[in-house]
């Protein structure tokens, strides 16, 4: 469970934030405890030198000029150390100590030191300290030799740096818990219209052959999100609406398929059962089967032709759509009881697939001849304009209301007034599906003064003049 909330955007914003806080952190802390430390080393530093340079302006070689100069001095002695070593001439050699230097010399001398610059140590015992030194130049033979060593104990600028640095790991400590915790506040906040959106997909994907009218909770906020939304949306009306065209045509394919079988399954069991005693029904009966039979083998054919138009991946080349229509025309003239005529134009090409194209004007050609009078004429039209060709198909039946216009591309689809022609509804559907997958359009329009005209454009591809 742990795991799984680190790996949420909450979980990993506040991973991010908590890594970010503490490098920065980190860094402010080396800057700061560099510049402080190096200030306050800088003023001991100062401290004694200035101690030193006291000494060699005063000239200390006695004990009386010790003791006023001690006297009249603000120096530390718990803190810094003077040695002075006076070399007379003609005497031995002594030395002068500040209250507790003697102390601090002998436990540096029996101490472990690393030296780490040219003044700064560091001794076991005593820590770290910053030495310096001076001898008398003005030194003669009526004047001893004098040297000047001063040690100051760096213990206040470690005693700083540890405390600044105690009081950084404290602050970094409370800011980095509460701002954690705030910052996985906000990240869940800004994260809900997520969570949202999971849980509802989840309860649509858990329902999804009933909630066909579902939709996803749109936030107004952020942006991003609410786009986000929006797109699913738009992708889950797409989904439910081929979801109930695909359902309403499994049921209406269902339909369609029950009434021949009930037919045929009728007259056969009517055979056995009366067919001995009343042979002359046998006929009869068998032209029954013979006819449900081959319209349901018709809409067995309509069904695959239109499974592989949904499945079609065409292999688009130059058509000569002119030489096609005049062949088709040649073909079905003949057979049509309605007059044909063509008004095409010449040497028009078009980037299509032939096979789908030639089943597109049989299939406009069919629907044209099945809905208008013999004594009628159906007309094929074809022109090229810019980068399209449209090819047409008008007929002079009945025509189609103009509320029926919008439907009649359904799968299944039959008109109010009922007239079919003995067709199963798949026929405009195949059209359809074949013009889309050729990456044109289909349009159906009136045709004064009575009568249709189904309109393609197909995309043109001309390699070449016309």
């Amino acid at each position: 469970m742990k795991l799984k909330l680190l790996n949420t955007s909450a979980g990993r914003i506040t991973k991010v934030y908590a890594a970010l806080l503490l490098g920065i952190t980190l860094i402010l802390c080396a800057v700061i405890m560099t510049v402080v430390g190096f200030r306050q080393f800088q003023v001991q530093r100062q401290q004694t030198r200035g101690i030193v340079g006291g000494l060699e302006r005063s000239f200390i070689a006695n004990r009386n000029d010790w003791y006023w100069w001690r006297l009249g001095s603000p120096m530390d002695t718990k803190k810094s150390f003077v040695r002075i070593k006076v070399q007379p001439s003609d005497k031995k050699t002594h030395y002068l100590y500040s209250p507790h230097a003697k102390r601090f010399v002998s436990q540096n001398q029996l101490s472990k030191t690393t030296v780490i610059t040219k003044n700064v140590a560091y001794s076991n015992k005593l820590g770290l300290y910053y030495h310096a030194s001076a001898s008398d130049a003005s030194a003669s033979a009526q004047t001893p030799n004098v040297r000047y060593d001063v040690w100051t104990k760096l213990s206040g600028v470690t005693g700083l740096l540890w405390l600044l640095f105690r009081l950084i790991i404290f602050i970094v400590l409370g800011f980095l818990i509460l701002g954690t915790w705030l910052i996985y506040l906000l990240a869940r906040k800004l994260n809900r219209p997520l969570v949202e959106l999971t849980k509802a997909t989840k309860i649509i994907n858990d329902d999804i052959y009933n909630q066909y009218q579902t939709q996803l909770p749109v936030p107004k906020t952020p942006q991003e999100v609410h786009d986000l939304s929006q797109g699913f949306n738009q992708l889950l009306q797409s989904l439910n609406a081929r979801a109930r065209a695909d359902r309403q045509f499994v049921s209406n394919a269902s339909h369609e398929l029950k009434t021949p079988i009930a037919t045929i399954r009728g007259h056969i069991s009517l055979i056995r059962r009366r067919g001995e005693q009343h042979p002359e029904i046998i006929p009869t009966s068998l032209g029954f089967i013979d006819q449900e039979s081959e319209r349901m083998q018709r809409l067995v054919e309509s069904l695959l032709k239109l499974s592989h138009a949904n499945q079609l991946e065409l292999s688009p080349e130059a058509v000569d759509l002119s030489q096609l229509i005049e062949d088709i025309s040649q073909r079905y003239a003949a057979a049509l009881p309605q007059q044909l005529v063509t008004h095409v134009q010449r040497n028009v090409v078009a980037w299509v697939n032939f096979d789908s194209v030639e089943q597109i004007i049989i299939n406009l050609l069919n629907n044209a001849h099945k809905y208008s009078a013999s004594d009628t004429v159906i007309e094929i039209k074809l022109e090229a304009v810019g980068q399209e060709v449209t090819l047409s198909v008008i007929d002079e039946g009945n025509g189609i209301p103009a509320d029926q216009k919008a439907h009649i591309f359904d799968r299944f689809y039959r008109g109010k007034n009922g007239q079919t022609a003995g067709g199963n509804g798949l026929g405009l559907s195949i059209v359809k599906q074949l013009v889309d997958v050729n990456h044109g359009t289909i349009n159906v329009m009136d045709h004064a003064p009575r009568g249709t005209i189904f309109e393609v454009t197909l995309p043109r591809k001309v390699a070449g003049p016309e």
